[in-house]
């Protein structure tokens, strides 16, 4: 995923950590890593209407999420789309510690 805007609420260096991990998985195509084809998020949703791809999306990051970076959990997440169909996800997440 190319167009996308993460962060985290909180400002110290561990989160910092968690937010380049959680970076790196949106970064990558899911299926494209040899050694964990499961790695990354899929882009299979794009293709659907924007209410489901939407859907789709949110299930698929906070899977990959809970699998891939433990520490953290998605808190908010907004969808932009442009007048050309595509999506940008605004994604906002918490360490798990900081619920509760």
């Amino acid at each position: 995923m190319e167009n996308y805007t993460a962060e985290i609420l909180t400002e110290d260096e561990e989160s910092r950590e968690i937010l380049r991990c959680l970076i790196t998985l949106l970064g990558i195509r899911a299926g494209t890593q040899p050694t964990d084809r499961e790695l990354g998020i899929s882009w299979e949703c794009l293709d659907q209407p924007p209410d489901t791809a939407e859907a789709l999306f949110l299930a698929e990051l906070e899977d990959k999420v809970e699998r891939y970076e433990p520490r953290a959990e998605v808190a908010d997440v907004s969808m932009e789309i442009q007048t050309d169909g595509t999506m940008i996800p605004h994604i906002r997440f918490r360490r798990k510690e900081e619920t509760g």
